[in-house]
């Protein structure tokens, strides 16, 4: 099977402040691996380092095979195939629900104007939001436009999914209906590393889990097991304060 990401010794350092102190995982192709945590434990920053939107101070980062520190490493090639999906929409207020998904088809993959807008429909089928396709960000909702920033994601044909907390800005409900766009995309068998607060989300669709606390993976292993009978008591003491709850 092959690795779609592995971390090896990751350290981050912001000034004198260490936020990952030799974090360390791995993702095989077709694998849902969600990490939990507390706030301030380092699970953003880690998924910015794997998409180079932050530079580790040290460690290995591989994705694909491919070590992105290496200075022989074709980024813009290899950053081409990560997605990544904010709290944060981050939609182009000025451009329609179609504009913004075809803006990386249009400028990054060079394609017509018609293909574009294709594949850029064909995804907001996918994520239900086709309706709206004509509307501005600010005339749908929340959990619409976090769809719609999945489909956007989606237009450039990522190997791999990044998520980082994209339902904490939202509601119940259109958290559900964000989670059930992940759950499809998982039952396609998308590699997807998810950063969530969302419990029942990662015991139902995660085929492993990780717990991260003060910069390093504490512990892995199968959600069912992991959430069930943790191994230590870090892990023990977090899950007393989450709220579990229907997703």
């Amino acid at each position: 099977m092959e690795t779609a990401v592995e971390i090896v010794d990751l350290k981050k350092s912001f000034g004198v402040h260490e936020v990952l102190r030799g974090a360390g995982l791995k993702v095989n192709s077709g694998e849902v691996l969600v990490v939990i945590g507390p706030s301030g434990s380092g699970k953003s920053t880690m998924l910015r380092c794997i998409n180079l939107l932050e530079k580790p101070t040290s460690g290995s980062i591989k994705i694909f095979g491919r070590e992105i520190n290496d200075k022989n490493t074709d980024l813009p090639s290899l950053r081409q195939q990560v997605g990544m999906v904010f709290q944060s929409f981050n939609l182009f207020p000025h451009k329609t629900v179609l504009e913004n998904v075809m803006e990386g088809p249009r400028t990054v993959l060079k394609l017509s104007k018609s293909d574009a807008a294709e594949i850029a429909m064909n995804l907001l089928i996918k994520v239900g939001v086709e309706d709206h396709h004509a509307k501005r960000p600010s005339q749908i909702s929340g959990g619409q436009q976090q769809r719609v920033a999945i489909a956007r994601a989606l237009a450039l044909k990522p190997k791999l999914m990044l998520f980082d907390e994209p339902t904490s800005a939202l509601d119940p409900e259109l958290r559900a209906e964000v989670l059930d766009v992940m759950r499809s995309l998982a039952a396609d068998g998308m590699t997807m590393l998810v950063v969530t607060h969302e419990m029942e989300f990662a015991r139902k669709v995660a085929d492993q889990l990780a717990f991260i606390d003060d910069g390093v993976i504490v512990e892995t292993g199968l959600p069912e097991i992991t959430l069930k009978d943790p191994k230590s008591e870090r892990l023990r003491m977090f899950l007393k304060t989450v709220k579990w709850g229907e997703d």
